[in-house]
């Protein structure tokens, strides 16, 4: 990251009051295992896919990606319980690989708290995978309220749960630093009128364009002792 970029980058951040992050492939490295389960419940269902083609539903709700994915192949999807077989094919690749936080976030949260800034997370996922992912990595007690895409009628990348967690934290969204690894994600939370935050764990650098800024490491991303946001 340029230099330039970073003093932008202080200015743009010193104003945050709270932090919102996206779960899968931000607070857990489970993005792949996510799609991995996607792609062995459509194969139940029928439907062989590249593992490729499936990254572009990375952030968005299991209900819109099989409708798309339906109208796109033809193979009824829709009403075959492919939730439930997408649940239990991740549940067993946790059992098989484990869950561990993404580099850094432990660090990280720890920081926001001793300096007394509020964060919460916003998923499109069903809430059940999602409180599975966070106990999975031990990270359940930091987040005692979330936002899943259970609790939302509009999934990423609308701006409904961006919203949502700005809500529950009772913090304007424009205050609020989102940290995402998606397009879809981005777009959610640009929407919502926040700040963004892409880290390059899933996407590529020029797939994450739309954030603000982008990082490769969550270490870039520090809370100094007045408690402001820098990217060092």
């Amino acid at each position: 990251m340029a230099i330039e970029k970073r003093d932008e980058t202080r200015s743009l951040l010193s104003q945050v009051r709270a932090v919102v992050f996206d779960c899968d492939g931000v607070l857990v490295e489970s993005e792949m295992l996510g799609l991995r389960s996607l792609h062995m419940a459509l194969r139940d269902a029928g439907l062989e896919m590249p593992m490729e083609s499936l990254t572009r539903f990375s952030g968005r709700s299991h209900h819109e990606t099989l409708i798309e994915l339906e109208q796109e192949s033809g193979v009824s999807l829709l009403g075959r319980n492919l939730d439930e077989r997408m649940q239990l094919h991740y549940m067993g690749l946790i059992r098989s690989n484990g869950l561990r936080p993404c580099p850094g976030i432990p660090e990280f949260i720890a920081a926001l708290k001793q300096k007394y800034i509020p964060f919460t997370l916003a998923s499109s996922g069903p809430r059940r995978k999602v409180l599975l992912s966070l106990r999975s990595s031990g990270l359940e007690p930091d987040f005692p309220d979330f936002i899943s895409g259970d609790d939302v009628s509009r999934a990423k990348p609308a701006p409904d749960p961006y919203l949502a967690a700005a809500a529950i934290l009772d913090i304007n969204p424009s205050d609020c630093l989102a940290i995402e690894d998606s397009p879809n994600g981005i777009r959610s939370a640009r929407a919502a009128g926040m700040r963004v935050i892409a880290v390059t764990n899933t996407y590529k650098r020029e797939m994450l364009a739309e954030a603000d800024v982008v990082i490769d490491r969550i270490h870039e991303l520090a809370v100094s002792n007045t408690g402001w946001m820098k990217v060092i």
